[in-house]
């Protein structure tokens, strides 16, 4: 039978043990979970999260919506009073991510790569198929018609006539294929491409929104990340893009920053974040919007606001996304002037509708209809960095301005038109198996302290109750007799 003084001697010594454990863990296990996290999320070749960066295994769908316009007649015989247009689609690509050619940079912890995509239709999901087709502005008479506005007028009457020789109107039917990858022929490209000489720089014999892009290493250009490896804040942020840390937009609007979307650092209380998209040469920045909650895991979702495609008419800060001089290159605020990034074509981005745009762009377009489920989000899971969904939105847009000298141009009813030609969504949600992963070491995070707290006061209890047993005896004891004899205290060998 164990006696009253070595029953004291063990509640005090486990009760010690379970304290001083319990505290030094509670003090200590943030750094150490911290630092687990770390080596879990860095980029190395090693790393649980290179594998999945590399080669995004969540699947991620590219939905596509053309603008049809339906009343090209009355728009040719000028008794149109606006464009009219149908939205078709969605127009669905499985979509897959592939990081090649990559460099280990470690003398600055960066990764230089190219990303490979491919796209592949999914008819089962899509409403309509590759064969629509669907009747828009042609891109070609367009983009001529905008480069050369600034030329002397008898030159733009040569322009004129040239383009008369091949095309009766400004406008062209081709089926959803041949828009988004096979891409359309015409013959002022054939004779652009042939003689370098002439004015207009256009890289490609035919054009399609997506045309020479499935599959391609190179069109995106190359990337320089960071690893994390020296600074766990920038982890995943963009150094450079094509080698250059500017594109050419003037000031912090040129500015190469912001994460691809894949990989993010814990961006726990941060307000805004930033999305570099090489598409439009610049980066998009989405603020705090609301918590969410996907698959069972807390989240914060961020959405792009009325800030997101201004250039200076409401924040002065974006004003450089304007010449020095603002003048009528400088169009109303929703509308992003990507011509630079587009070889010279009047390509202007935009949310889809013309969403959080100056109300002006959708007055002229009859058939747009913008609601808040169009806009460009992502959410992110707090604490590990990890996305959790992405509904990257966006717009592609043409201005159609009437050029003196070039009539073929200058058929729409309005003067000054965006035109708004197809809009996409890229989709993609976390799946099942990864938000397990995720609420695992989430539970690590929060339950490992809870039992290290649960642990301490059971050693405060042990210690209560041999602390009460030693007061016990010390009132029942003769003034002269031990606590506790030498026999009874336990040995730690």
């Amino acid at each position: 039978m164990v006696s009253s003084g070595m029953r004291t001697g063990l509640l005090l010594g486990f009760g010690s043990l379970l304290v001083v454990s319990g505290a030094v863990m509670v003090i200590f296990w943030p750094p150490l979970f911290m630092s687990q996290l770390r080596r879990m999320l860095v980029l190395t070749p090693e790393s649980m999260s290179f594998s999945i960066w590399r080669e995004t295994p969540i699947p991620m769908y590219l939905e596509s919506y053309f603008f049809n316009i339906t009343n090209v007649n009355e728009i040719l015989a000028g008794t149109a009073e606006k464009i009219k247009v149908v939205e078709m689609g969605p127009y669905v690509f499985k979509e897959s991510h592939t990081k090649v050619n990559l460099t280990w940079n470690d003398d600055n912890s960066t990764l230089t790569f190219y990303n490979q995509r491919f796209w592949h239709f999914q008819p089962d999901m899509s409403n309509g198929s590759l064969s629509d087709n669907v009747t828009s502005i042609n891109p070609v008479i367009a983009t001529v018609a905008y480069m050369m506005r600034n030329q002397n007028y008898f030159i733009r009457l040569g322009v004129e006539g040239f383009l008369r020789l091949y095309h009766n109107n400004m406008f062209l039917t081709a089926n959803v294929s041949s828009w988004m990858f096979d891409g359309i022929s015409d013959p002022v490209l054939d004779i652009a491409t042939e003689m370098p000489q002439l004015p207009i720089v256009i890289p490609y014999d035919k054009f399609g929104w997506f045309y020479e892009r499935n599959g391609s290493i190179e069109y995106d250009g190359s990337f320089n990340i960071n690893t994390g490896a020296s600074d766990f804040s920038m982890l995943g942020n963009v150094h450079e893009w094509r080698y250059r840390n500017r594109t050419m937009y003037r000031e912090e609007c040129g500015e190469v920053k912001g994460s691809t979307g894949e990989l993010w650092a814990p961006e726990d209380g941060q307000p805004e974040l930033f999305v570099f998209a090489s598409d439009i040469c610049t980066y998009i920045t989405l603020s705090k919007d609301r918590d969410i909650q996907v698959e069972g895991i807390d989240g914060v979702q961020y959405a792009a606001n009325d800030s997101a495609f201004d250039n200076g008419h409401k924040y002065a800060h974006m004003a450089c996304y304007c010449d020095n001089v603002r003048d009528a290159n400088c169009v109303p605020s929703g509308a992003l002037n990507v011509s630079e990034c587009r070889y010279g074509a009047p390509a202007f981005v935009s949310l889809p509708h013309f969403l959080h745009a100056d109300p002006s762009y959708a007055r002229k377009i009859d058939g747009l209809n913008a609601t808040e489920d169009m806009n460009f989000h992502l959410a992110l899971e707090m604490f590990t960095g990890m996305p959790l969904s992405v509904a990257a939105q966006l717009q592609i847009n043409l201005l159609v301005r009437r050029i003196r000298g070039i009539p073929i141009n200058n058929v729409l009813p309005d003067p000054d038109t965006m035109v708004p030609m197809f809009r996409f969504r890229q989709e993609t949600q976390t799946t099942p198996e990864y938000a397990g992963l995720a609420r695992s070491a989430l539970r690590l995070r929060y339950w490992v302290p809870y039992g290290l707290y649960v642990l301490t006061i059971i050693g405060v209890g042990l210690l209560i109750g041999g602390i009460t047993i030693l007061i016990r005896r010390l009132i029942k004891s003769p003034d002269n007799s031990p606590l506790i004899t030498a026999e009874e205290i336990p040995s730690t060998d």
